[in-house]
């Protein structure tokens, strides 16, 4: 599927219509919470949901297109920032009076959309969520590089490693640092 930036858009303002006041529902949740339903949405059904492109970065998966939809979003006025004091840190909160336009999703989208804004924003912190996107599919791309859904499908499938495969890795770790 190619990236569906209206999709993407509605689900976005979906996201934050549904969090508007959701305390320290910030930027993090929200990469999250895209994330964990796109991944999800494939896992359960074997399709993109919107066909964004998600990128390896230290805390975890980010979708390529978020900054610029939150910018048109917030430059049309159906979105508004903020920034909070959480612990030792600045977090960008956004909120939205605007109903987003839910036409374009399923009814079975909607439930698993749903159901990951709920358990991320009432189940987790910033921190929490991000440990759990670091997950196989996550740790075997490069940062940087973009991940493809079915690498989230690894994390499901992957056996511990014997201690032949720990041994060899060691030796590879090895063998690098040694170049």
């Amino acid at each position: 599927m190619s990236f569906d930036a209206e999709k993407f858009k509605a689900l976005v303002v979906y996201v934050i219509w549904k969090t508007t006041d959701v305390r320290y529902f910030g930027l993090t949740k929200l990469n999250k919470t895209l994330w964990f339903a796109e991944a999800r949405i494939f896992e359960a059904y074997g399709r993109h949901l919107t066909g964004e492109t998600y990128t390896r970065r230290q805390f975890g998966p980010v979708p390529r297109h978020l900054n610029d939809v939150l910018d048109q979003l917030v430059d049309a006025g159906v979105v508004q920032t903020t920034n909070e004091q959480v612990y030792d840190h600045q977090t960008k909160q956004f909120s939205t009076q605007s109903p987003p336009d839910i036409s374009v999703f399923a009814v079975e989208d909607l439930q698993l959309i749903d159901w990951w804004i709920g358990h991320i924003a009432n189940d987790h912190t910033a921190v929490s969520i991000s440990e759990k996107s670091h997950d196989y599919g996550w740790r075997i791309v490069p940062e940087g590089d973009d991940l493809r859904l079915k690498a989230f499908l690894a994390s499901r499938i992957r056996h511990p490693m014997s201690d032949e495969e720990l041994r060899w890795a060691e030796d590879s770790a090895r063998d690098v640092e040694k170049t």
